[in-house]
């Protein structure tokens, strides 16, 4: 069963980005580990202005624990970006986001995302 690992907790970095201050993971159904680790630098959902009122800005909600994950994972390139996503659809789930928002978020993100 999936499930998050320690608190997201972060402190304001510079300008919009915050740094954690303390591991955070998230554990996909596989049991495999995505851990964001301490000192990492994360920016918030890069979701547009125009769609804030549909699911939320940046850094509030319930996609802010699997948005911190995922910048992580963007950021490193240390796994497939198709798996980095879907862990996110994941995590946003995991987090009571229901099955139509984060389908739509999900797409969002396959569609307009990092691909590396």
């Amino acid at each position: 069963m999936s499930t998050f690992k320690g608190e997201a907790l972060t402190r304001w970095f510079n300008g919009r980005e915050m740094e954690l201050i303390a591991n955070f993971a998230f554990i996909d159904d596989n049991g495999l580990e995505w851990l964001a680790p301490k000192g990492s630098i994360v920016d918030g959902s890069s979701i547009p202005r125009l769609f804030w009122a549909l699911v939320g800005s940046p850094f509030v909600g319930k996609h802010r624990r699997a948005s911190i994950i995922h910048d992580v994972y963007c950021r490193t390139k240390s796994r497939p970006h198709k798996q980095v996503h879907k862990m996110y659809y994941d995590a946003i789930r995991v987090d009571g986001v229901g099955r139509f928002k984060a389908k739509i978020m999900y797409w969002g993100i396959k569609i307009g995302g990092p691909k590396w």
